[in-house]
């Protein structure tokens, strides 16, 4: 059985009030994977910045 199913099979047999809780809990991790995701594009851009800026001080 695929891990997928696994948790398929398992989320089926929850009661509502644990249903519930799951899901609160998963669209909390998903906005911290949003938010961990949207501060390491801005740390890249910034270093990106940084580097072009270093790049037009050395020439």
């Amino acid at each position: 059985m695929s891990t997928i199913a696994e948790i398929e099979n398992a989320i089926e047999q929850l009661s509502p009030t644990e249903l519930s809780e799951l899901s609160a809990w998963f669209e909390e991790y998903r906005r911290m994977i949003g938010a961990s995701a949207e501060i390491f594009a801005m740390y890249d851009r910034e270093e990106k910045s940084c580097r072009k800026r270093d790049a037009e001080n050395c020439g």
